[in-house]
């Protein structure tokens, strides 16, 4: 897959994320210290799913590529 696709599908993926747990956190956090009587630890339990989120997501769905070569790529771009 050629570079410029795989930076505008990061960026595209990278920019709805943060728009959409970055827009809604504020009212989430509002609505879990009013239900919670003031107490902050609800937050602490939404970051901490946010987290495991994530975790799952880079642990079971994206896939390692770190010992790959990248001769083709290099090989292509020189030809």
């Amino acid at each position: 897959m050629p570079a410029e696709v795989r930076c505008t599908g990061i960026a595209l993926a990278y920019n709805l994320a943060e728009g959409w747990f970055g827009g809604t956190t504020p009212l989430i956090a509002a609505v879990l210290i009013a239900r919670a009587s003031g107490n902050p630890i609800y937050l602490g339990v939404w970051v901490g799913l946010s987290g495991l989120c994530t975790f799952v997501t880079a642990a079971f769905f994206t896939r390692e590529t770190a010992f790959k070569p990248l001769l083709k790529q290099a090989q292509a771009q020189t030809v």
